[in-house]
């Protein structure tokens, strides 16, 4: 009577059948390449298996340790419940009471009661799921939701997170080892304690035996093998961990925790060669490019040599310190004249050379290094903890983790696909993202300025001062501290000529440059409307901002939108994403009416999410001419070592450096494939006088685009309708004679192209200002009263 009371009792608060009979199974976040290799799961481990592929053994093993009786009772085992109260009674171990069934009733519900309200729940629940489940519906969901340690839930999570293997590819010993986690998962398995988890797998060896599920041999084999569990992680195919947080960010923002538990499979667009060149590049280039060059900043410790046979100190000393970026910990164990030996973590010694040890100048500061060491003990001693890396050849290099960070990010003119995306050195050291974070461009802003221009009347061959110019205290210099006279809106961008571009931001306005920089991407409402440092780009933009601005350019003025999230799946299905701006070109599909919008169906683009036409921002014209002008810049200005290292014609771009410098950029394109490049400190400091965007960013482009293009035709922008060419003088930018030097083939709109009859007029733009002064008289009046100031160039 009491028992039936205390069920009529109990019943009421049980779970319903429905919420176990189809309890689904909590599934990590899941994040994809556009090729389905996997960047990263976040979340619980696990993998669920149907109850045909969990081997048998498993099974046994399971029940030999948990639930003997399995089979014969009714989801309840009295005589096992009896046992475990006089053992409590007692206060002797004499094993616990929960059977399998119980124990899934505990997993599934119950989690906010106190242990004896639990405790006296999970018999009428367990009661209840065997009248409803079957035992293989039970055993099976037992093991897909059980805890096993290390993060995994679920069998073949665990197998994979302790062997590195699925669950039908262990053996025996390793069946037992799992079982006997699973009273406590944390403090017992193999990874945390070897030896108490072997001698509690092998009590699950010996009752397997005793009831008969193996045989002596089998015993004895299992018994005898060591095991060998490890660490693994979680099986990623791709190391992408900014792009990663940057899908999980925005999913959290628009799910929150569902994602982790609901299945969520996010298809993204990044393609998994590229980002793995573009890992090598950014990571390869901070090193080689900038940090070596800049001297060795010192060991990162000493650990001295203790007795006969220091190897077992300096191992453990070696344990807590991770692999960063290309840096592995090290102590060296021997230094020769030129050489040094060196342990690394996982008990190998490697030879470094004097190739490798050579470059290691103390650094003095950013911009000296010295004196040149002769001998390696000038560098290092035994018992130093160093850093090394291996290069491309497989010999080892002395190394250092750089304090210098950056960003690239990789998009296609076609539809704004984030095709690779690094945010920094590596982000187990520093998660900032610093492709999504603004900093000022520099001279990789100037394009923009220029293409304002020629939207409001100036040509290429337009011309504009390059003198002196002053606005209160504020003098702008060029980076070569000279002055050339009337140059071409060709030349001043080619050779990042600063003190034209504040002249023509002058001329132009705010109101002009403004509202043309925001139709590309940036957020000009927080820009200040009269700081003429604006021209040579002092405010700040994200690399990912430059990188669609510049494919803007490359695609004609199609504003496309930066895309990473391509699919969304969850156990519902798949998710509707909003239709996805391309770029329309000549081979474009018809627009058709879908749901009262217009869809246009690329010929390019395979079949998948829908689409909009992107919105055209800017005349195909100017995004043409501003092309080409950018061609000159890797043709004659900063980008020319683009020129040399890639033998290809259809490869534009802009470098930039700010004030000190602070920092560098390079953004460049061709028609497929837009990537910037951004070089900085995370605190902005300087870098050294002799840094510019052609020093460290341009050869982090040409190792990263040399790559992705190899193969692929060359691709130029499409010129569209309404442009003509016309012979110049390269200096003057006049109409020229055939025969005549130094001229060359200009491209104009036709509205603004010479005739061979009347020549060209510069554009007359009127601006409210309150200095009525010419530029020439006022240059002339003001240079000598003056002050010179630091300026972004």
């Amino acid at each position: 009577m009491v028992a039936a009371a205390a069920f009529l009792y109990l019943s009421p608060q049980l779970p319903s059948a429905e919420s176990y009979r189809n309890v689904q199974l909590e599934t990590p976040l899941r994040i994809l390449t556009a090729d389905s290799k996997l960047i990263d799961e976040i979340g619980i481990r696990r993998d669920p298996v149907p109850y045909e592929e969990i081997p048998p053994m498993m099974i046994n093993a399971v029940i030999a340790s948990e639930d003997p009786r399995f089979y014969s009772h009714p989801g309840v085992d009295i005589l096992g419940l009896m046992r475990g109260f006089y053992g409590f009674v007692r206060g002797i171990n004499l094993g616990g009471g929960s059977t399998i069934t119980m124990q899934l009733a505990n997993n599934i519900s119950f989690d906010s009661d106190n242990v004896y309200s639990r405790k006296l729940k999970e018999i009428p629940f367990a009661l209840r799921i065997q009248r409803e489940l079957t035992k293989q519906e039970i055993i099976t969901l037992y093991l897909n939701l059980i805890y096993f340690g290390s993060g995994a839930d679920g069998i073949n999570a665990a197998a994979f997170a302790y062997y590195g293997k699925p669950i039908a590819e262990l053996e025996l010993h390793q069946f037992a080892m799992l079982t006997s986690v699973l009273p406590c998962p944390s403090p017992c398995n193999p990874i945390a304690d070897p030896a108490r988890a072997t001698t509690r797998r092998n009590v699950v060896l010996t009752k397997m035996y005793d009831l008969r599920m193996i045989t002596r041999e089998e015993y004895e084999k299992a018994v005898s093998t060591p095991d060998n569990a490890r660490r693994h992680s979680r099986r990623i195919e791709v190391s992408a961990p900014y792009v990663a947080e940057m899908v999980r960010q925005e999913l959290y923002l628009q799910y929150g925790e569902d994602i982790y538990r609901k299945g969520f499979e996010v298809t993204t667009s990044i393609h998994s060669d590229k980002q793995m060149v573009a890992n090598r590049a950014l990571t390869n280039g901070l090193e080689e490019y900038y940090d070596k060059r800049h001297g060795y900043r010192g060991t990162e410790g000493f650990i001295a040599p203790m007795g006969d046979d220091p190897l077992p100190a300096w191992l453990e000393a070696l344990e807590p310190h991770a692999v960063i970026g290309n840096q592995h910990p090290a102590v060296v164990t021997y230094v020769g004249d030129r050489e040094i030996k060196a342990l690394l973590k996982d008990g190998s010694i490697i030879d470094i050379g004097w190739e490798g040890l050579s470059w290691a100048a103390p650094f003095v500061d950013r911009g000296n290094a010295w004196p040149r060491p002769q001998q390696a003990r000038e560098i290092v001693k035994t018992g130093d903890l160093i850093r090394v890396k291996q290069m491309q050849d497989s010999n080892w290099s002395l190394g250092q983790i750089p304090e210098l960070q950056g960003a690239l990010v990789s998009v296609s003119p076609d539809n704004g696909d984030i095709l690779a995306l690094i945010g920094g050195y590596d982000f187990g050291y520093s998660q900032v993202n610093r492709a999504t974070t603004p900093r000022p461009p520099g001279s990789g802003f100037k394009p923009f300025l220029y293409g304002t221009a020629l939207e409001n009347g100036y040509t290429a061959a337009s011309t504009i001062n390059d003198a002196p110019f002053v606005r209160g205290d504020y003098r702008p210099r060029n980076f070569e501290n000279n002055f050339a006279g009337p140059i071409t809106l060709r030349y001043a961008l080619t050779n990042s000529r600063n003190v034209p571009a504040v002249r023509l931001y002058d001329q132009l306005g705010s109101e002009r440059l403004f509202p043309f920089a925001k139709r590309f991407g940036f957020h000009t409402e927080n820009f200040p409307p009269n700081d003429l440092t604006i021209a040579l780009g002092s405010q700040d933009v994200q690399p990912l901002e430059m990188a669609i601005a510049f494919a803007t350019i490359a695609n004609g003025g199609q504003k496309v939108e930066p895309t990473l999230i391509k699919q969304i799946k969850t156990f519902d299905g798949i998710i509707p994403r909003p239709p996805q701006p391309v770029a329309c070109s000549k081979d474009c599909r018809a627009m058709t009416e879908q749901a009262g919008e217009q869809i246009v169906a690329s010929a390019a683009q395979a079949p998948g999410p829908q689409t909009v036409p992107a919105p055209q921002v800017v005349d195909p014209r100017i995004a043409y001419i501003l092309g080409s002008m950018m061609r000159s810049v890797i043709e004659e200005g900063s980008g020319r070592r683009v020129g040399r290292e890639i033998d290809r014609k259809d490869l534009m771009g802009k470098t930039g450096t700010t004030n000190g410098p602070s920092e560098l950029w390079f953004t460049g394109f061709n028609r497929d494939v837009s990537t910037s490049v951004f070089i900085g400190f995370d605190q902005p400091q300087m870098m050294g006088e002799s840094e510019q965007g052609a020093t460290v960013p341009v050869p982090i482009w040409i190792d990263y685009m040399k790559t992705v293009l190899a193969g692929t035709p060359e691709r130029m922008m499409d010129r569209p309708d309404g442009l003509v060419d016309r012979l110049i003088d390269k200096q003057s930018g006049r109409s020229a004679r055939p025969g005549q030097a130094n001229t060359m083939f200009e491209v104009f709109m036709e509205e603004n192209a010479p005739s061979a009859t009347q020549e060209r007029q510069q554009p007359g733009i009127t601006r409210n200002t309150t200095d009525t002064t010419s530029d020439t008289t006022r240059d002339a009046r003001d240079t000598d009263e003056a002050p010179t100031i630091e300026i972004l160039f």
